[in-house]
């Protein structure tokens, strides 16, 4: 990690994963660092190469020494992106272009036969998708969760066992099983680009069943999306049934819609004491902005 912007959150995931998984053994500097000269050392030592990408990172030469260090003994990268610039974040883009302008070293002595940016971009943006850090409440233990299954994939245990991996893990405070008591009814604007993808993949985990031991047919059934502006506003439309839901997706695009049928919607659902249920994108890369965002951006 680059100290200067990414240390605070370094030591956070650490500490977390520490408490998550007991026994792992992490290197950190704070912790870790005797000699500067031995990073390579410890980075070889390594089952795996945590990589927290923040703004400046790839312009560090200690970072890219470590980089190099882990492309050389072939290590399993797990990239962690900060994507909130107000906290030293930086986007997929602008990483890739800070990679591309600085990781140009030639034959640097911990890999002597690195080809150039091209290979250091494959290994760290596209062996894996970055990982989102999102400190904020119940998303950060998706966050660590994510993180904890890589490494623990790559864990010589789990590695020749990687069926026992295939239903993913749980965390402190995830919740358990559960499945709809009665029929569903979710609403959602067309205009809320988002919103109707988000209710498909509710409906289809309902239908699979998952996270349940209840029938994954009876779930299917209870769920039923319908257009908000139909079944609010249309003259004709058929009555709502079951516990209604209007599903609101909260973006960079919400409620900036040309026409404002977005708003409309919500208050029409508000006045009908119809429950919203927000869904906050996290990944930036679907537009995905702090929640702060959203009280300049509501009507």
């Amino acid at each position: 990690h680059a100290w200067g912007t990414g240390q605070d959150q370094t030591h956070t995931v650490v500490r977390r994963l520490q408490l998550l998984l007991p026994g792992v053994r992490i290197w950190l500097d704070v912790d870790n660092l005797e000699d500067v000269g031995r990073l390579e050392e410890s980075v070889r030592d390594a089952t795996t190469f945590l990589v927290f990408l923040s703004a400046g990172y790839f312009k560090s030469s200690n970072c890219r020494r470590e980089l190099y260090a882990a492309l050389g003994s072939n290590r399993p990268f797990i990239p962690i992106q900060e994507s909130d610039v107000d906290k030293g974040g930086a986007s997929i883009e602008a990483l890739k272009a800070e990679c591309r302008e600085h990781c140009v070293e030639t034959a640097p002595p911990a890999y002597p036969s690195y080809s150039g940016p091209g290979e250091m971009l494959a290994r760290v943006f596209e062996a894996t998708t970055p990982i989102v850090w999102v400190r904020v409440n119940i998303f950060q233990l998706v966050s660590l969760k994510a993180i904890a299954l890589r490494m623990l994939r790559h864990s010589p245990y789990y590695a020749s066992r990687p069926a026992e991996l295939a239903g993913g893990v749980m965390v402190p405070r995830q919740p358990g099983p559960c499945v709809f008591s009665g029929p569903v009814t979710i609403l959602v604007c067309r205009d809320n680009e988002g919103a109707v993808g988000n209710a498909r993949e509710l409906k289809t985990a309902a239908r699979e069943g998952r996270g349940s031991t209840a029938s994954s047919t009876a779930s299917a059934e209870t769920v039923t999306i319908r257009d908000a502006e139909e079944g609010l506003e249309g003259v004709n439309a058929a009555p709502l049934s079951g516990h209604v839901v209007f599903l609101l997706y909260l973006n960079d695009k919400t409620f900036l819609d040309a026409g404002g049928a977005v708003a409309r919607l919500v208050q029409a659902a508000m006045d009908r004491r119809i429950a919203i249920a927000m869904v906050h994108e996290q990944d930036p890369t679907c537009g995905g902005v702090p929640f702060r965002n959203f009280f300049q951006q509501t009507p």
